[in-house]
């Protein structure tokens, strides 16, 4: 089974609930991005039109290798649409407000699986009835966990246990499967000359990696500091990474005690393994749609966990304790505070079979579904296999 052999079998609409009309100081877009990452596609939108990159706001992050549809909002933006290929702006009207998360009512996903053996049709077509009536568990995915390493752990841990060398090494120097060639060769560099910035600025290209070092050749041993000069919405996102990494084990962890070893299978993700429920009887499937988890951070106490047993064994076992997940420095990003549903329905859900023109003798299924603001279309495509991986066709995989 593979996933994304073309740019075209992953699509994504967001649906806003921003109300648009005729006045208001934000000019309110629908962007339709191809290839981009929604925050690269701002970068080049702030670029092109000539605006403060701060003017324009998004409400969610729309995946790189895919044809997606979401709102933006720019304040003072043009009064005008904007083609640009595979990067676009169809103008709606204006707000008076600027689009925030919020905003998301929900995400509609239209997914095309290829390749699909016998065995995988069938195992699909078993699935989908359940993933239509059970939902699915509402894990934070791999696309959430970049700055993992399977050798070293999260950048954050590194970082909230003021190991500041080792989070700027694992955050710059630190290879990742999805580099290309000239962030592999910007790497090494550090790699081969850790320790000696002035040789280290001379050979690198003009970047946010270079500015931190060129802070590093006048300051060599203050890596608190430079690590104070990484991006903040950088630092942001590993918090993120490891506090999902966190929330996801005591999901799976509620899982297991909630159901029987039947009724369990294992899915993979990048930092290992999680349980994820099926053949669900009515009462498990009510608890489970019913029941939140907070996000752990030490602004927690134990008993604002539904089961604080299971919480703080499963930190004890990651190596952490609720107060021990706090940002002591520097204090302009913290772990996020909010209650996030375990499993989430999948409305809308429907699945056809057909031939693969891609790949002859193989099947084709072309999924579409919606899901609540937040949650990943991948969770649903893993429940269709019961946990096993896919092959992500995207174009750092597919080399």
């Amino acid at each position: 089974m593979k996933l994304r052999r073309q740019m075209e079998d992953f699509r994504v609409t967001e649906q806003s609930s921003l109300q648009v009309g005729s006045a208001g100081p934000f000019a309110v877009y629908d962007l339709k991005k191809v290839g981009w990452t929604t925050l690269d596609a701002i970068d080049r939108l702030a670029r092109q039109l000539d605006l403060p990159r701060r003017n324009i706001n998004h409400a969610g992050l729309k995946d790189r290798y895919a044809v997606t549809s979401q709102r933006v909002t720019i304040r003072n933006g043009p009064r005008r649409s904007y083609d640009d290929g595979p990067l676009s702006l169809t103008y709606l009207g204006q707000s008076t407000r600027e689009i925030s998360s919020d905003d998301i009512a929900s995400n509609q996903f239209t997914i095309v699986l290829r390749s699909l053996t016998p065995e995988e049709h069938q195992l699909a077509a078993q699935a989908l009835p359940e993933i239509q009536q059970s939902g699915v568990p509402n894990y934070f995915d791999d696309q959430r966990f970049g700055s993992w390493f399977p050798e070293h752990g999260f950048i954050a841990a590194a970082w909230i246990r003021d190991r500041y060398e080792e989070a700027f090494r694992l955050a710059f120097a630190e290879f990742e499967p999805t580099d290309n060639a000239d962030e592999r060769q910007q790497k090494a560099i550090l790699r081969e000359l850790w320790g000696d910035w002035i040789q280290c600025k001379q050979l690198l290209d003009r970047s946010h990696r270079r500015s931190i070092v060129t802070y590093l050749c006048d300051h060599p041993a203050d890596f608190k500091g430079a690590w104070a000069l990484v991006n903040p919405d950088l630092r942001g996102l590993y918090l993120s990474a490891l506090q999902s990494h966190l929330w996801n084990q005591i999901v799976s962890e509620m899982f297991v005690r909630h159901c029987n070893p039947d009724q369990l299978v294992n899915m993979t993700l990048k930092p290992g393994p999680v349980a994820a429920p099926r053949r669900l009887t009515e009462e498990q499937r009510e608890f489970f749609l019913n029941a939140s988890c907070p996000l752990p951070s030490a602004r927690l106490r134990l008993e604002d966990f539904a089961e604080p047993e299971l919480v703080a064994e499963v930190l004890a076992k990651q190596g952490w304790t609720l107060p021990e997940l706090k940002v002591r420095f520097p204090r302009d990003k913290f772990f996020s505070r909010a209650q996030r549903p375990v499993m989430i329905p999948v409305k809308d859900c429907s699945g056809e079979f057909a031939d693969d023109d891609l790949d002859p003798g193989r099947t084709r299924l072309t999924l579409t579904f919606t899901l609540p603001r937040g949650a990943y279309a991948t969770m649903v495509v893993k429940r269709l296999t019961l946990g096993e991986p896919v092959a992500d066709e995207t174009p750092e995989t597919a080399l």
